[in-house]
């Protein structure tokens, strides 16, 4: 998995799109989407918010070059989105939350520390290796079946 879809994944835990797409992909409406009412819960707001948070990010990232103050300050909203998450997060996807939270402060701190650089995401080892262990893996995975279960049921469907 490359590094851009590997934040998208793990940050924004793929609420309402899916990685991988362009940005402007997801922001364009689908003529053949109808939407419903999604759970108003706080911790639904705060992963929709996250989502939102993660998309200039990637752009950024995407872009190359990324000036620092714009880094900063796209890297400051992505971190309290995610502050948020944890916050409002039920006992119950809590830990879980938490340890996706964590992963993305750690990407987010290699970004950061290579001016924007995505490809530092890959070329540490060790960060690697901690991202893709069980435990944050599996945090991740239980963390995106609870939002769409709980947040996204019936939210998004095709006609």
């Amino acid at each position: 998995m490359s590094p851009i879809p590997r934040i998208c994944a793990l940050a924004a835990l793929v609420v309402l799109t899916g990685c991988g797409s362009s940005v402007a992909d997801a922001d364009s409406p689908d003529p053949r989407r109808t939407t419903a009412a999604a759970s108003t819960s706080p911790f639904c707001a705060a992963a929709q918010a996250n989502l939102q948070a993660i998309r200039p990010l990637n752009g950024l990232v995407a872009r190359g070059q990324v000036p620092p103050d714009e880094l900063a300050e796209t890297v400051a909203v992505v971190r309290r989105a995610g502050s948020d998450m944890a916050l409002t997060a039920p006992a119950d996807i809590r830990d879980d939350v938490e340890r996706t939270v964590q992963a993305l402060d750690l990407q987010l701190d290699a970004l950061v520390a290579s001016g924007g650089d995505a490809s530092a995401l890959t070329r540490d080892p060790q960060l690697t290796a901690r991202l893709n262990s069980p435990e944050f893996a599996g945090a991740g995975e239980r963390v995106r079946t609870y939002v769409e279960r709980t947040c996204n049921a019936g939210v998004t469907t095709r006609r």
